[in-house]
């Protein structure tokens, strides 16, 4: 897995639950405005709903919706915040 970084959501309707996002290899990463980040994987939501969920994500609208509305508890990982989420991130370069 590459390293990634979260990019802002452009949040063009203003009120989404979402703050950040990054996709990287088959993994879309969403940083909520709780501060957690919830990885959701290409395999566990299928790619119909991967497709769309990182349509939504690049175009700023639209996700927080996707994710509430399909995706929900179908997340393969929970991190507390955007620090243990990055520790991860380089953890699985190294290897």
């Amino acid at each position: 897995m590459q390293s990634a970084r979260l990019r802002p959501y452009r949040n063009r309707h203003g009120g989404s639950g979402v703050r950040a996002w990054s996709i990287s290899d088959d993994t879309l990463s969403i940083e909520f405005v709780d501060g957690a980040v919830y990885d959701y994987r290409r395999q566990d939501i299928g790619s119909r709903l991967f497709a769309a969920a990182c349509s939504a994500a690049r175009a700023g609208r639209g996700l927080s919706t996707c994710v509430s509305r399909h995706l929900r508890q179908r997340y393969a990982q929970r991190h507390v915040d955007r620090a243990a989420w990055a520790a991860r991130q380089r953890a699985g370069a190294r290897r």
